[in-house]
């Protein structure tokens, strides 16, 4: 987790340095804003890492339950069409 918050911080940071520099912004307030930046940018990516988590967790726990369902369905599929 302390990688994506890292790589976050110096994504947002990175970004709005050369945005505000490009802009015309003094030195100081493009470091101002830079800073802003820097924690916007890690705290995104420290959600996006929760939400990716949550999702690789969920993909698990379904993959697990259904090779669990699956073994007592096979008395069933005789019944049933294949698809």
């Amino acid at each position: 987790m302390k990688y994506f918050l890292l790589m976050g911080g110096f994504a947002g940071f990175a970004f709005v340095m050369i945005a505000s520099f490009s802009a015309g912004n003094r030195p100081a307030v493009a470091l101002r804003d830079a800073a802003i930046g820097c924690m916007v940018g890690a705290l995104l990516f420290r959600m996006l890492h929760a939400a990716y988590l949550a999702g690789v967790k969920g993909c698990i726990a379904d993959k697990a339950r259904s090779a669990k369902g699956d073994q007592g369905d096979e008395e069933m599929e005789g019944t049933r069409r294949k698809a």
